[in-house]
């Protein structure tokens, strides 16, 4: 109880001084994978895929794309030429939708560590970034993140 108190507490000071808390987190975490693509920190990009017609019994969720991929492409030479170009315009808003992943982007440092990760279903509208739950919208005349992961890997629809 004494927590609550407190947390409510901090959201009124916090309005009361005129600061405002992030509404989106998830898209700062796109603008912090842009910004690790175009420094250069990014070393080694590993992306999943399982088929769109892949029928399962349950929802794909970040763990199991990781162990049953059937698709694995790695990229190691000019990955900011050719991810940035694909996260450009993509927004995400943090979501509570469950997604049935076929994607999945794994973003490495020079040290092998994984430093960031994108999932995102067949339709390139609902996944993760950095474990959290988001949306993707590439406004309206933009392709969406699924399309664009077809067109890096080749990978057929």
């Amino acid at each position: 109880m004494k927590a609550l108190r407190l947390i409510l507490l901090l959201q009124f000071s916090l309005c009361t001084f005129g600061q405002s808390v992030p509404q989106n987190g998830a898209e700062a975490g796109m603008e912090t994978l842009r910004t690790l693509l175009r420094g250069g920190t990014i070393a080694k990009v590993q992306v999943l895929h399982l088929p769109d017609s892949a029928l399962t019994r349950v929802a794909v969720t970040p763990g199991t794309l990781r162990s049953i991929a059937s698709d694995t492409k790695t990229f190691s030479v000019n990955i900011g030429a050719t991810f940035d170009p694909s996260l450009s315009g993509i927004a995400a808003k943090l979501e509570n939708h469950p997604s049935d992943l076929r994607w999945g982007v794994l973003f490495y440092d020079a040290q092998g560590q994984e430093v960031a990760s994108v999932f995102v279903d067949k339709f390139g509208r609902y996944g993760y970034l950095n474990g959290q739950t988001v949306s993707f919208n590439a406004g309206a005349l933009g392709t969406d993140l699924a399309g664009r992961l077809h067109m890096i890997t080749g990978i057929k629809r």
